[in-house]
């Protein structure tokens, strides 16, 4: 008499409710990138995907959920995609642009590991790409962050006089 071992594993149609693991956050980033690349290349593409996005927060801004944790990064992220765009801060590595527009893809995107159309849930997974990809480039958004006070500094003195 055989006996069949019963599987643990989530079957393909059912949702998951937990946080994606490294590697999955590492393959959906991988699968992403040539996309980002287009967006990197084409200013309106990548001005459309940003105002998509910021649209997107709109929806957010009283009940971040799991968003909360990295609000401000993501924030961060489009004030960088923004200045990438208009060309007025272009001092960063291609690679590191074209991962925080993995990052703003991902968050854009309904179609997710956990889909955002689940309440809360939906975007544990968003959440989780954006603090890996902010992990990834920390030093380069750190550098921008710095360039963005200087430069709110430099117009804040004109103003003034």
């Amino acid at each position: 008499m055989t006996t069949t071992k019963s599987s643990k594993e989530p079957s393909k149609t059912s949702v998951r409710k937990t946080k994606p693991t490294k590697k999955e956050i590492e393959k959906v980033i991988e699968k992403t990138k040539s996309k980002a690349e287009e967006y990197a290349r084409d200013p309106n593409k990548a001005k459309k995907l940003l105002d998509d996005a910021v649209k997107k927060t709109k929806n957010y801004e009283k009940n971040r959920g799991p968003l909360s944790e990295v609000w401000g990064y993501l924030t961060a992220l489009f004030r960088l995609l923004r200045a990438y765009i208009r060309k007025d801060y272009r001092d960063i590595p291609w690679g590191s642009i074209v991962l925080v527009i993995v990052a703003i893809i991902y968050f854009v995107s309904p179609i997710d590991l956990i889909p955002d159309v689940i309440p809360v849930i939906g975007l544990v997974d968003d959440a989780a790409v954006i603090a890996f990809v902010v992990a990834q480039i920390k030093a380069d958004l750190d550098n921008f962050l710095a360039w963005e006070v200087e430069n709110s500094n430099d117009e804040d003195s004109a103003e003034g006089n």
